[in-house]
């Protein structure tokens, strides 16, 4: 009897696994997949940006010289856009204190303006070559080597070499302002008597140009794209 007893009692005896509820796993696939996509969508903007970047400045470019200057650089436009907007980039603004001031391809477009108006072939009275109207000897100094006047006058080049030189005026002048006085007539006449200031103010207008063309031209695209059924 007394072993019967003590097997009823642990039958009768709840088990403390009984009442526990098991885990539930919730699955909503649909969130999930959402919740992927979205990521993924992001990553795809995010990495085509500076391909969209590139191709509306080039665009931008191309379509200002074409409507501004026609007839200027005209075989070596495309490759003149591509280099200018990947120069701009090179721009070492975050020298200057007044960087804010400025957006990077326009103020290369502007110094590029004021220097040839988009002319590779031009030449000044003292020797300056090229779109940036690069001396020999200078770009010599920059480049390591002395440059054939093909070279010198070939986009890719000059207007490298001309992004250069500027930086190091940033560097040395601390302004861009007086980065482009020094620019034009060089930083120890900048220092002595100021520069040629109508040379900035012309650069500050080519650069406001651009600029005040390229919003135009965003807004005119808009408009006609809300006019679209």
């Amino acid at each position: 009897m007394k072993s019967t007893k003590t097997t009823a009692s642990k039958k009768s005896a709840p088990s403390s696994t009984q009442h526990k509820k098991p885990i539930r796993f919730v699955k909503r696939p649909t969130l999930f997949f959402a919740s992927f996509a979205s990521i993924a969508l992001s990553a795809t903007l995010f990495n085509a940006y500076p391909k969209w970047q590139q191709q509306e400045t080039e665009n931008w470019v191309f379509t200002y010289v074409t409507d501004h200057f026609p007839g200027r650089a005209n075989n070596n436009l495309v490759k003149l856009s591509r280099t200018i907007y990947r120069e701009s980039l090179n721009l070492k603004l975050g020298y200057a204190t007044d960087a804010a001031k400025y957006d990077p391809a326009a103020l290369l477009m502007g110094v590029i303006q004021v220097e040839s108006e988009f002319n590779r072939k031009a030449r000044s009275k003292v020797g300056a070559r090229g779109f940036m109207q690069l001396m020999p000897a200078t770009a010599a100094l920059l480049k390591g080597r002395r440059l054939a006047d093909s070279e010198l006058i070939d986009a890719e080049t000059n207007i490298k070499l001309g992004v250069r030189y500027l930086n190091d005026m940033i560097r040395e002048m601390g302004s861009v302002e007086k980065a482009l006085l020094a620019y034009n007539a060089g930083p120890g006449a900048v220092r002595k008597w100021g520069g040629v200031q109508a040379y900035y103010t012309n650069v500050m207008k080519a650069h406001d140009r651009f600029l005040t063309f390229r919003t135009e031209g965003r807004t005119q695209r808009f408009e006609i794209a809300a006019l679209q059924p």
